[in-house]
């Protein structure tokens, strides 16, 4: 059971993520500092640090070879080495690494804040779109994958900026600046370490092709199926134990899982070998650079065997050591890839088509209810055709007929949970695609069948009708729901937390807590969906006699199932098919003798239905 309540505003500027809706969207790095917005600029300081980092974690190597230098040049006269000099390195040296520890931290922290100002800033402009949006968008898609966008592509980009962003700064700043740095001291060395490189990353490149971009996406979308069967699992765990569906015989579920562990291990085949090249050819720097030694040893005499071998040694130690950035950077690249994913599912949200609030800023002066000429359609089937009726303000309309033919659609078009495709849905005479959709919201109350509960107090749960009321008004709230007693009852009264992980209560429960919060709200219009489904006797008629009390004065549409509970409402109208039917009062309907009468006679049977056996003569 659910109640369209006005969902608060987040107190956050989300034209960043809003105003790029009408143009095509970046994609990768360049949409993620576009939805970075302001927090880019710590975005490009952490950069900044982050490369001076990068220049500063090149001095140990700088001060090694100079150091080396000193010694081999006076290696057979020890006396002369320059101690005072020697110790100027050290100090240097240290104060390299210092400086790059400070300054890799200050980018880290920089990174760090713009991340999680990022991710509240997206959870909350998700959100924020998501009640924008019609229900036709849940109904179409499975609840795993809205939970991955919202959980997982969020957590991914949060990871990526406070993370990654510093490393993939680095990883790309520290091979440039040592090759410049060494093509600067002997180029014909550096060649040596150069000449592995761009063959590492054609085959680290043939990974993210357009076929591993495509395995990637495919990938991705086995992991939100996945998910949502998981999801599903779960929630219908009590289904698959009453009917001993083990995890193997749930067959969706077996598939659906192994179709990710084979795609997954398909993908990892695919990849082995230029996974392998790479590995390979970043690690041969050495392969590479003796052989330039031996060229420049055969090509003339040395004017400085002492630089030269110090050279050497420094060329060995850069050229091996610059693998580990690029190793660095082939991950980048994977994550990268997540983040360009998790992104586009982000923006599939934000740039989805909502219901448009094209009304002004006034409330109706009065509250009747009319369809003129409504049809509507879930995709290419059509549910309702051509539909016309009125519900006078005051009155009470109940919707009945069989499963099916469109009476929660009918509810559910009046608080435009969807817009129609044809026809006019007026509230005093008003169509209501020209309300605001809050001044909608606050006009129309919903009390659905099936009941939603969030992790929260009882009190909290009631206080979403009005979350400005007082305590005193959330209890008489809860006593006209008929269930101030049982609150009081439980050893934390109204602060008892609820939902998953918290009380469990039964159907009944559950749907009087949702009726407080309708009658907390105090909507001139309520929509009520079998609003005693799961009462027993006693708390119906105590409920029904509630509402009776509550809803004095107010514009009603009831679907009702239970047909002895709308023998006094006003008007019925029969639904069938997504067509009227029948209509008129519940006496008048029974002497025309159409489908209303005969569902009254099937009513009336099953309510003098028992479990005893029948006697068979022998």
């Amino acid at each position: 059971m659910s109640i369209v309540v006005e969902s608060e505003k987040p107190r956050v500027d989300v034209s960043v993520f809003e105003k790029q809706r009408v143009v095509r969207r970046k994609k990768g790095l360049p949409r993620l500092l576009e939805i970075a917005g302001t927090k880019s600029i710590l975005l490009v300081f952490a950069g900044l640090f982050s490369i001076i980092a990068v220049i500063a974690q090149m001095t140990p190597f700088i001060t090694v070879y100079l150091m080396m230098r000193e010694l081999i040049q006076n290696i057979t006269m020890p006396a002369h080495i320059n101690t005072g000099y020697i110790r100027q390195l050290a100090w240097i040296t240290a104060a390299g690494i210092a400086a790059f520890g400070v300054l890799t931290y200050t980018g880290s922290m920089l990174s760090h804040i713009a991340a999680f100002n990022i991710l509240y800033e997206i959870r909350l402009a998700l959100a924020a779109k998501l009640g924008r949006l019609g229900m036709g968008y849940f109904t179409r898609r499975h609840t795993g994958g809205i939970k991955k966008v919202l959980h997982e592509d969020v957590e991914r980009i949060e990871l990526f900026v406070a993370h990654h962003i510093v490393d993939l700064v680095q990883a790309i700043s520290l091979p440039v600046i040592a090759l410049v740095f060494l093509f600067v001291l002997d180029w014909r060395l550096a060649l040596g370490v150069l000449i592995p490189l761009p063959a590492a990353f054609i085959a680290q490149f043939s990974m993210y092709n357009k076929n591993g971009q495509n395995l990637y996406t495919e990938w991705q979308e086995r992991l939100k199926t996945m998910n949502g069967t998981i999801v599903e699992y779960v929630r219908g765990m009590q289904v698959v134990k009453v009917f001993n569906q083990t995890v193997s015989a749930f067959k969706r579920f077996k598939e659906d899982v192994s179709a990710y562990r084979d795609l997954t291990f398909n993908w990892m085949r695919s990849a082995s070998n230029a996974f392998a090249g790479f590995s390979i050819l970043l690690g041969s720097a050495a392969v590479f650079i003796v052989p330039m030694v031996i060229i420049i040893l055969r090509s003339g005499p040395v004017p400085d065997y002492g630089s030269f071998v110090s050279s050497v040694f420094l060329f060995l130690y850069i050229g091996m050591g610059i693998s580990l950035p690029l190793f660095k950077l082939m991950f980048m690249s994977s994550y990268l890839m997540q983040v360009s994913t998790g992104l586009a599912g982000i923006d599939e949200i934000l740039d989805h088509r909502e219901i448009e609030n094209t009304g002004g800023s006034g409330a109706p002066s009065r509250f009747d209810i009319e369809f003129r000429h409504v049809s509507f359609s879930y995709g290419e089937h059509e549910v309702l055709h051509d539909i016309s009726f009125t519900v006078p303000q005051g009155g009470v309309t109940a919707l009945v007929g069989p499963s099916g033919g469109g009476k929660t659609t009918i509810a559910n078009l009046t608080g435009r949970f969807w817009d129609i495709d044809t026809g006019e849905i007026l509230i005093g005479g008003i169509n209501i695609k020209d309300f605001p959709v809050e001044e909608l919201n606050r006009t129309v109350s919903t009390v659905f069948q099936d009941v939603f509960l969030f992790f929260d107090t009882i009190e909290a749960n009631i206080r979403m009708g009005n979350s400005a009321c007082g305590f005193e008004e959330v209890q008489a709230a809860a006593k006209a729901a008929q269930i101030h007693d049982f609150i009081e009852s439980l050893p934390q009264g109204y602060k008892t937390m609820i939902g998953e992980g918290g009380t469990y209560l039964s159907g009944g429960e559950q749907q009087r807590i949702a009726l407080a919060r309708a009658v907390l709200k105090d909507s001139p219009i309520v929509l009520l969906d079998e609003a005693t489904a799961y009462s027993d006797p006693e708390n119906e008629i105590r409920i029904q006699e509630a509402l009776s009390r509550v809803l004095m004065n107010k514009t009603v549409i009831v679907i009702a199932h239970r047909l002895y509970t709308i023998r006094d409402v006003d008007q019925v109208l029969v639904i069938h098919r997504g067509r009227i039917e029948e209509s008129g009062t519940h006496a008048r309907l029974l002497e025309k003798g159409g489908l209303y009468k005969k569902m009254w006679e099937i009513h009336a049977r099953a309510r003098n239905w028992d479990l005893g056996k029948e006697k068979v003569d022998d």
